[in-house]
């Protein structure tokens, strides 16, 4: 079920030997039996550091399990793997599942109850910016939905269930990763053959030839808007929102406080393009409507485009997946 880039499906974070014997052991082979793999500690090779292992093994996997008990929090190691799963969640589009056994959803939100105590205790001998770091990840992995084991009578039923929703969730990423990378490549060659189409019909606009002028503009807008579409849906499904934010109001990824831009090279490469094959075009068409020749017969920004998509390619993160 996993790609060849993509060693693992799931990656489990979870602390305590007695939860590894009991619930993990028992998750672990219910995936086991639907063909899904999961990697644990106990999977890391003798000799290997620890944290740059793991941190591996999380990028190796299409999800992260969560699994937060009372004491998750008295173990440094479980900390540091948990940024490192949200940080894949933010740059990667990584999938990350909460399960809250035995513990209330809002003691990891906020750092309070027994769980805020053990937390506290951790923290005692760490730096501030280990312990602000931990608690902007604790908040962030509280407010992921996911299974509550108090709601649940039978703890047999709970993991049916989330062997259920861990497996819809992989064909899901399988197809979307599969579906999202055709249908980019494909609105990038698109947008590419719209700007050459526009740049190649400035060239032969003139005062005799005004109709060259409209087909390049018509062009253009037909870019804009296909990139205008294409990043609306990203916005969408990253759950972006709009932050008037100094010195640059833009869109914000949810997590770590809408604190990262959001968007890619490749977004910034195309969008700039296009916005500058816009202004080339108006100008020229408003000349030959004036009857008067276009300033502007050779635009290099079809150029500026193929190399930035090529640039970009090498500068960019691979996306794994975004969280459905």
């Amino acid at each position: 079920m996993a790609s060849s880039s993509l060693k693992y499906n799931l990656f489990a974070s979870f602390y305590g030997q007695g939860l590894r014997q009991t619930f993990m052991s028992h998750l672990c082979r219910q995936l086991n039996e639907n063909g899904i793999t999961m990697f644990t500690n106990q999977d890391l090779v003798r000799g290997e550091p620890i944290l740059p292992s793991l941190i591996q093994r999380i990028r190796e996997s299409r999800i992260s399990i969560v699994v937060l008990s009372q004491k998750y929090a008295s173990s440094s190691s479980c900390l540091n793997e948990l940024v490192e799963i949200l940080r894949c969640r933010e740059n990667m589009g990584h999938i990350v599942m909460t399960i809250f056994y035995r513990v209330d959803p809002s003691h990891v939100r906020n750092q309070t109850g027994d769980f805020g105590k053990i937390f506290v205790e951790t923290c005692a001998d760490k730096t501030e910016e280990e312990r602000r770091m931990w608690s902007q990840a604790l908040t962030d992995v509280g407010n992921i939905a996911g299974e509550y084991s108090l709601n649940w009578d039978n703890e047999s039923k709970m993991i049916e269930k989330i062997v259920r929703d861990v497996s819809d969730k992989l064909n899901a990423t399988i197809w979307t990763k599969t579906g999202y990378s055709t249908g980019m490549a494909f609105l990038v060659v698109i947008n590419l053959l719209l700007e050459i189409a526009s740049a190649g019909a400035d060239q032969l606009s003139s005062t005799r030839k005004p109709y060259f002028a409209k087909v390049s503009l018509l062009m253009s807008f037909l870019s804009l808007i296909l990139s205008t579409l294409d990043f609306t849906y990203k916005i969408r499904a990253h759950k972006a929102r709009f932050r008037f934010k100094w010195p640059i109001p833009c869109f914000y990824y949810p997590s770590r406080g809408y604190n990262r831009i959001f968007g890619s090279s490749t977004d910034a490469i195309l969008f700039f393009c296009v916005i500058g094959q816009l202004i080339v075009s108006t100008i020229n068409c408003s000349f030959t409507d004036r009857r008067r020749d276009g300033p502007i017969k050779v635009s290099v920004w079809p150029l500026v485009f193929a190399i930035g998509m090529v640039v970009s390619k090498f500068m960019e993160k691979p996306t794994i997946s975004k969280e459905s």
